[in-house]
């Protein structure tokens, strides 16, 4: 396949996190392509009806076809007319038949020219065994069939010797030819009897002599078979003996004539196209297992089984560099004796060829090494003897993984096949180390937080179940903590979300540096931490923990020349009394760091089993609330707006209600703070806004107000992408006019992201929507934000005017906010007057308006109707 389609292989929609994974494994795949790139020959994938949907670069080089061209049945024009119904029978046989298969036919070529090729294919199933494609090769075998077509030929022209033997006086007549043949000394003469003949031959072709011939006698017929001579290495001589039996009167075979001939071409030919296929399918092999074996040691082994198989060698072995002085391990090998794998073999001081073949990942042949004065013999190769050896490098993306060799003590001439053989199994232990070491990461991304690089959720929970187990049969204690981080939300909203995560880096330092090494510390998410003590004797180890935790957590910390001080709320559920089961601890300890929270925060607290009612009825309150807003349990009550120096009606603000059919009355206080914390804020908000414009709306149109409407927006509801055209949306259905509508939005809303937020005030504006900051003086706003925000009014917090006549304090900031909110130009209403006191306390201070008891509770929407029309009355 060529790079361009390679590089679009795999498609990235995914966060940073998902990036990194699909580029691991991006890599690992262009790994495995490589090495399909590095097999020299046509490879193809095809379907089971025969549509081609791969090739190599090898086919597209060799025929000139595009990958366009190839695809489906384009692979047939290149085939030789003359061969292609052959080879489609052929194809039929094997998909009917599912098995394995080769064939030879011939391949045009780019310049038109015709060659031989060998395909051969293996089916490919699913875990159900059925066939989803089969995977090809084609073989360049054009060189070895014209030596075979020679070789016919000189059988016909050439000197054939010829002979004659009598099985009954084992006489024997030979040609001149035939002592050339067999490198026999013609002075000797022929052999005395068959067995002196035999022992020309080695011993299987000795007894392949004795069964012919004896079968010759038995049948009456002509025989011919192929003998090897005696000659060793890789001048082994190979003859094809023809025996036609000479018979008398009666059929009796009286003895044979016949011919021989020097066949040592063909059959080397033959042979090496036999050790070349048998590479290719132990190269395959290997490659199969290297994408799915569990360990590298188990491909290595696998590797040095090829090599001494395909190389026919005694010894073999595959070295890794390890360590930061990258010796080179024996980690798997054959032939080598006890105690040399798993040992560093190779002295970096020394000058052995090894270092020659990391330095110029080229090939390095050695004939004879007590003959080459260039290197100097490892003590692994002397130890063991050997002669001769051939070593090529294991490749990497940044650097080497080692070295693969193969060695004989024997002399042995090493090729550039056998270099290009050892060369492919080194491309497969490069890309499989490739795929493990990109698994290793994926694997520790999976099981780690990527920020602080602490085990996530998923490896605490394993940690946690094999702690339990071990506490379990030693009765022992297992102690979980649960952190969550007290105003870290704070420090995101004012020093940005970079240096918070920066502080949550640091955090972990801190909290790690405070356990055992047996003990665990993971990051949940967000700014919640998970300790767990493993193998404690009581509870009151976990205190000494915890309070250690506190003391880290609370110490400031520096983070570009900003000291910031955090609390932390800690949860602690001890097995085996909270809990006896991961899920259990988890869940017991987040209810006790909740309850720490509710107390104080900064503190810890110990599991107590009422904690669990306390959370069951916020979980059941939750789930009451979900339904809540499907069967329509929610509903308004209005309070009025007074103009405190006329009691004019100004507007009114519209207060959301829960009357559940088995709580009753629910207060705003017990189901605004679930609704924010389960996201049903958002639609509750909306529902809200949609409702009150659309009932103002009917109001202002009946003529019973010319005042606004005022409704709390969330944060959660502020936050949205959408919120201002969701706001303009609802008044153009409700036909509500922009300027009736006042939006109430707290300090800490307006405060969160000050451009954001400024550039929704503004849209709102122009939208011509009023805004107030509701309970103004409770938050921390900032008066140089606050003159740059498009804001119509400020409301004083109810607390403040309740303790208007008995506190000073609250006088005091009661009496600035107003002096404030008149200085930008902005009106101010008090919140919670109750009090005619209160009232006129207010009004002396400048306070424009006010709602509360003393005008009118909250009002339902019929009463809130009869009240605006007596007003209207009055």
């Amino acid at each position: 396949m060529s790079s361009k389609r390679r590089a679009g292989r795999l498609a990235v929609d995914s966060d940073a996190e998902l990036n990194r994974i699909q580029d691991a494994l991006r890599t690992s795949e262009a790994e495995f392509r490589t090495l399909v790139e590095t097999i020299p020959q046509i490879v193809w994938v095809t379907r089971p009806d025969g549509w081609h949907i791969d090739f190599n670069q090898y086919w597209l080089d060799y025929t000139g076809l595009t990958l366009e061209e190839s695809l489906g049945f384009g692979w047939n024009p290149p085939f030789h007319p003359e061969d292609r119904e052959r080879a489609a029978k052929r194809w039929l046989q094997a998909t009917s038949s599912g098995e394995p298969y080769e064939i030879e036919y011939r391949l045009r070529r780019w310049d038109g020219v015709y060659r031989w090729m060998l395909g051969r294919a293996l089916p490919m199933r699913d875990a159900k065994g059925n066939i989803v494609k089969w995977f090809g090769t084609c073989t360049d075998i054009d060189d070895l069939k014209r030596i075979q077509e020679r070789l016919d030929e000189a059988q016909h022209v050439g000197k054939i010797g010829d002979w004659e033997y009598n099985p009954v006086t084992e006489k024997t007549i030979w040609s001149p030819v035939v002592y050339r043949l067999l490198g026999r000394d013609s002075r000797l003469g022929p052999p005395q009897n068959l067995y002196e003949s035999a022992q020309l031959f080695d011993a299987e072709s000795a007894v392949v002599l004795k069964k012919m011939m004896s079968l010759g006698v038995s049948t009456g017929q002509t025989q011919r078979f192929d003998l090897r001579t005696k000659t060793s290495g890789d001048n082994a001589a190979y003859v094809q003996i023809v025996a036609v039996p000479r018979k008398n009167d009666r059929g009796e075979v009286t003895g044979f004539f016949g011919t021989i001939q020097d066949i040592s071409d063909r059959k080397h030919a033959e042979l090496a196209l036999r050790i070349r296929a048998q590479q290719q399918l132990l190269v395959a092999s290997l490659g199969r297992l290297a994408l799915s074996a569990a360990s590298l040691d188990e491909v290595y082994a696998e590797a040095v089984s090829a090599i001494a198989q395909g190389l026919s060698v005694e010894f073999s072995n595959v070295l890794v560099l390890e360590g930061a002085q990258k010796n080179l391990v024996l980690q798997a090998g054959i032939g080598w004796k006890p105690g040399w794998i798993g040992q560093s073999v190779v002295d970096p001081q020394k000058q052995t060829h090894i270092y020659r073949v990391l330095e110029s990942h080229d090939p390095v042949i050695i004939y004879d090494f007590r003959e080459e004065p260039r290197f100097i013999r490892s003590d692994l190769l002397a130890s063991h003897d050997i002669v001769s050896g051939i070593d090529v490098v294991v490749g990497g993306l940044e650097q080497p993984v080692g070295v693969l060799s193969a060695y004989s003590a024997t002399v042995r001439h090493f090729s550039s096949d056998d270099a290009s053989f050892l060369q492919g199994v080194a491309n497969i232990l490069s890309a499989a180390a490739e795929r493990h070491w990109t698994n290793q990461r994926l694997s520790h991304m999976a099981l780690h937080d990527s920020l602080t690089g602490l085990p996530n959720r998923l490896l605490l929970t394993d940690r946690l179940n094999v702690a339990l187990s071990y506490a379990h049969r030693h009765h022992q204690h297992v102690a979980l903590l649960f952190l969550d981080l007290d105003l870290f939300k704070h420090v995101n909203d004012v020093f940005g979300h970079a240096m918070g995560d920066q502080l949550l880096k640091e955090v972990a330092k801190r909290l790690s540096s405070c356990v055992r090494v047996e003990d665990t510390v993971s990051r949940q998410g967000g700014d919640e931490f998970i300790v767990a003590l493993t193998g404690i004797k009581n509870a009151q180890e976990a205190s000494t923990i915890a309070e250690k935790l506190l003391s880290v957590v609370t110490a400031p910390f520096t983070l570009e020349e900003t000291d910031i001080v955090l609390g932390v709320s800690i949860g602690i559920a001890c097995f085996p009394d909270d809990g006896e089961n991961a899920e259990t601890l988890m869940r017991n300890a987040d209810t006790a760091m909740y309850v720490a929270k509710q107390l104080g925060r900064n503190r810890y607290q110990f599991y107590a089993p009422e904690m669990n009612m306390k959370a069951l009825d916020y979980l059941t309150l939750e789930s009451d609330l979900h339904r809540a807003i499907e069967r329509n349990e929610l509903f308004l009550m209005y309070q009025p707006q007074l103009a405190l120096s006329t009691g004019e009606v100004l507007g009114l603000e519209a207060l959301v209600r829960w009357q559940s059919p088995s709580r009753g009355l629910v207060s705003p206080g017990q189901f605004i703070p679930i609704a924010e914390h389960c996201g049903l804020i958002i639609p509750i908000g909306h529902w809200v806004l949609e409702t009150a414009c659309y009932q103002h709306a009917y109001w202002v149109a009946q003529g019973l107000t010319t005042g606004s409407i005022a409704v709390n927006i969330s944060a959660h509801q502020f936050q949205q992408a959408n919120f201002c055209e969701r706001v303009s949306d609802v008044l153009s259905r409700t036909g509500l006019q922009p300027n009736l509508l006042e939006l109430e939005v707290t300090e800490g809303v307006v405060m969160q992201g000050v451009e954001q937020v400024l550039d929704k005030l503004n849209a709102l504006r122009e939208l011509g929507v009023t805004l107030a900051i509701d309970d103004f003086g409770t938050g921390y706003s900032s008066l140089n934000y606050l003159q740059q925000f498009p804001l119509h009014r400020l409301k004083i917090d109810q607390s403040f005017t309740q303790e208007l006549l008995s506190g000073q304090q609250s006088l005091a900031i009661t009496k600035a906010i107003i002096q404030m909110g008149h200085s930008l130009g902005l009106g101010v209403l008090a919140e919670g007057i109750e009090t005619k006191d209160q009232a006129v306390r207010l009004q002396a201070l400048g306070c424009d308006a006010g709602q509360g008891f003393l005008y009118a509770k909250p009002l339902s929407v019929d009463d809130c109707e009869e009240y605006l029309r007596a007003t209207i009355r009055d």
